[in-house]
C-alpha cells in the first residue's frame, strides 16, 4: 500500500490500471483490497461496489484473471486523495498482516474461490446502496476477503465469506422484515 501511494504521490489523478499494474499472481485478492480502499473515498463508494460485483461474478464463475472495462480501469481519481486512502489503511493492515499468514490450504480450491466470489457479489450489492457509511462492514469483509486472497490465508478468507454471508442475510432480513 504504502509502495503504491508513494508512486503515484506527485501526481495530479491515478487510474485502477496504474496502481495494478504489477499484480502477478494474486490480481483477485488485490483488486479486492483497492476496491475495499475506494470506499472511504465519498461517492467513489458507489463505483468501487459495482466493480467488486463484477469481480465476485468472475471469482464466482471461475475466471483465472480479472477482467474490468476500460472506462472502470482508466477512470481518473484524484491522486491525493487515492493517497491519503491507501496510507490510512496500509496502518490497519499492518497491524492486521501480524495474523495473517498461509494456511487452511483447502481454500486454493477452485469451490472455495466460487463460494467467495458469490458472498463478494452480495456485499458488493450492499455498497451500492446510497446509505451514509452503509457501505463500511461489507467494505472491510471485501477487504479481510482480498487480504485472505494475497496472503492465501484459507482461514481469513472463510472467516471473511462466513461473516459476509451473515451480514447479508441480516441486511436483507432489515430491508424485506
Amino acid at each position: 500500500m504504502h509502495d503504491l501511494a508513494e508512486q503515484h504521490k506527485d501526481a495530479d489523478v491515478v487510474t485502477l490500471r496504474e496502481l495494478t499494474k504489477h499484480l502477478g499472481d494474486r490480481t483477485f485478492g488485490m483488486y479486492l483490497v483497492l476496491v475495499a480502499v475506494f470506499n472511504v473515498i465519498p461517492l467513489v463508494s458507489m463505483v468501487a461496489g459495482l466493480v467488486s460485483v463484477a469481480i465476485g461474478l468472475q471469482m464466482a464463475l471461475g475466471v483465472a484473471k480479472v477482467w474490468l472495462p476500460k472506462s472502470i480501469l482508466d477512470y481518473p481519481l484524484k491522486a491525493s486523495s487515492v493517497r491519503a486512502a491507501l496510507l490510512l489503511i496500509e496502518r490497519k493492515i499492518k497491524t492486521m498482516e501480524r495474523f495473517i499468514r498461509p494456511r487452511w490450504q483447502f481454500s486454493e480450491a477452485p469451490v472455495v474461490d466460487r463460494i467467495n466470489g458469490m458472498v463478494v457479489v452480495a456485499l458488493g450489492g450492499v455498497i451500492v446502496i446510497p446509505l451514509p457509511l452503509a457501505n463500511l462492514g461489507p467494505a472491510l469483509i471485501i477487504l479481510l476477503m482480498g487480504l485472505g486472497l494475497m496472503e492465501r490465508d484459507g482461514m481469513l478468507q472463510v472467516g471473511a465469506a462466513t461473516i459476509g454471508a451473515i451480514a447479508v442475510v441480516m441486511i436483507l432480513h432489515f430491508a424485506i422484515g
